[in-house]
């Protein structure tokens, strides 16, 4: 991830932050207390209800329950990017080699948008909204602050990502020797990425995950394991960058949890 600097937003950018959960009622309680997020709910009709999260006045994103069309498809996050014109860049995905995941959705009022996996197998969701952000977000206490892609295969994930989306990738040395990459827009960074460590186990598959702004890591994650989560990747600090640590909630969805640098 990278040091300080400006969020991207508008085309390119990460633009919304979803949570598919296998019980809806546990991860909104979970997550009420580990971030201090508020639920407005809404109806989706035969869909079942869908969920805004609410940080203060800040929208996070939204969470819905996973049902029994879905299969067995455990809780998880998924994260959308901003493009303008999503048929467009389905198809420019396909040339890549990427494949669509669903047919494309239309939401009155909200956008037309897609999941599309990438050769390294990660998957993210292409929309074209119908309000596009047009000044970067705050980064705020129960805020997104990061999407970072972990990927099995990330030469090919970041020749797919970079002609996809038309990101710049800039190579930026971590301790131990290892690579990592900020992707960028022509206003901002979008997020980052690095080669999956060997030590990760066998079976997690590449993957986008979000980071969640907390104003005390070691004091949040006290409380994700006395209300039912899991610390799946310890505290580790990054200088000038800031203090994280990745966790599951209750339900099994995947997420980091970061306090920034010039919060510590």
């Amino acid at each position: 991830m990278a040091e300080e600097g400006k969020p991207a937003y508008g085309i390119g950018s990460f633009m919304w932050h979803e949570c598919w959960t296998r019980d809806l009622a546990k991860a909104k309680d979970f997550w009420g207390k580990v971030a201090g997020w508020k639920f407005e709910e809404m109806d989706m009709g035969p869909g079942g209800k869908y969920n805004i999260i609410m940080a203060g006045d800040k929208t996070v994103g939204g969470m819905a329950a996973l049902t029994a069309e879905w299969g067995e498809m455990p809780s998880h996050w998924g994260f959308y990017i901003d493009v303008e014109d999503v048929d467009s860049a389905l198809a420019k995905a396909k040339e890549l080699g990427g494949e669509p995941k669903h047919d494309v959705i239309d939401v009155p009022n909200v956008g037309r948008f897609c999941p599309v996996g990438a050769p390294d197998g990660s998957v993210v969701y292409l929309m074209t909204p119908a309000h596009r952000a047009t000044e970067a977000p705050c980064a705020e206490p129960g805020t997104f602050l990061w999407v970072e892609l972990m990927s099995r295969d990330f030469a090919k994930a970041k020749e797919f990502y970079t002609k996809l989306l038309g990101w710049q990738a800039q190579e930026m040395p971590m301790p131990d020797g290892v690579v990592y990459n900020v992707f960028s827009t022509g206003n901002g960074h979008a997020g980052g990425g690095m080669q999956m460590p060997a030590e990760v186990p066998a079976e997690v598959p590449s993957n986008w995950t979000g980071y969640i702004h907390v104003a005390d890591l070691d004091k949040t994650l006290e409380t994700v394991k006395g209300e039912g989560g899991q610390v799946i990747v310890p505290p580790m600090e990054v200088p000038n960058v800031g203090r994280m640590a990745h966790i599951m909630d209750p339900a099994g969805a995947a997420v980091a949890l970061m306090t920034p640098a010039q919060m510590q």
